[in-house]
């Protein structure tokens, strides 16, 4: 028996990309199924990083992890291709960088995404 998913074969069709705004903490977006959601987090203080607090795998197929900024005052990116249609949401939490996973998060962005 394989553990394969299905749409685990998708190739990405077309990118969205999206910079999360660091004042409006929830929004959303549409996007269609097999489109690659390319994702720029807020830029943080020195110290501190994005992770990763709920995502749906049904929905979304993670792509790369969250990378570091590609310059100072740039945002972590991290992407996911669309693999289903429906609706999810994606919820990042900002925690200091050496807490790890106990640690209290000093800022969130959450996304609700439909896929069509």
């Amino acid at each position: 028996t394989s553990c394969e998913t299905p749409n685990a074969a998708i190739k990405p069709r077309g990118t969205v990309s999206v910079s999360l705004d660091g004042v409006k903490k929830r929004g959303s977006i549409t996007v269609a199924l097999a489109n690659l959601l390319a994702l720029t987090l807020p830029p943080v203080a020195p110290g501190f990083v994005w992770q990763i607090s709920y995502h749906d795998p049904r929905y979304l197929k993670q792509r790369s992890e969250i990378t570091a900024p590609a310059s100072p005052g740039a945002g972590s990116t991290v992407s996911f291709v669309a693999v289903a249609i429906g609706a999810t949401r994606l919820r990042f939490l900002l925690v200091p960088a050496d807490a790890g996973r106990s640690a209290d998060p000093v800022d969130l962005q959450e996304i609700i995404v439909t896929i069509r």
